[in-house]
């Protein structure tokens, strides 16, 4: 699947009624062997900044699944989960840089802040974060 067919499918995912997390995984379960009605259990309560708190947006969410179903093992591995969590984290900086926050509420001006905040909507993280993911899927 290319980038504009990824995107595409979380757009659609999204415009079913799925949630920002569960679009952005859902774009990418092709590559793990993982059916999409487990994908969409597993990312449920992870949608409006986690059970809607207005937290940490669910498009990075999404994307931290997607990178742990990547590059995660099955047992407790100290090396590994240091090199997941580098990319998480670096999936994280780019996003906030481009934003100025990975908070869901300030994302989507529902939550006031002193930062400088670059509002967007959902479908617009959505989009954002798929695209970041191509370049932190790959080997």
């Amino acid at each position: 699947m290319n980038i504009e067919e990824r995107v595409k499918k979380a757009y659609d995912l999204h415009h079913m009624g799925y949630n920002c997390a569960q679009a952005v995984l859902g774009a990418y379960v092709d590559l793990f062997d993982l059916e999409m009605d487990q994908a969409m259990t597993i990312a449920y309560g992870f949608g409006g900044g986690v059970g809607m708190t207005r937290e940490i947006c669910g498009t990075l969410t999404g994307g931290a699944m997607a990178l742990g179903l990547k590059y995660g093992k099955g047992e407790a591995d100290v090396k590994q989960k240091k090199f997941v969590n580098e990319k998480v984290s670096a999936l994280c900086k780019e996003f906030e840089a481009s934003h100025g926050s990975v908070i869901c509420g300030e994302l989507l001006g529902i939550r006031k802040t002193d930062k400088e905040v670059n509002r967007a909507t959902c479908d617009d993280l959505i989009e954002e974060v798929v695209r970041l993911l191509e370049k932190y899927l790959v080997d």
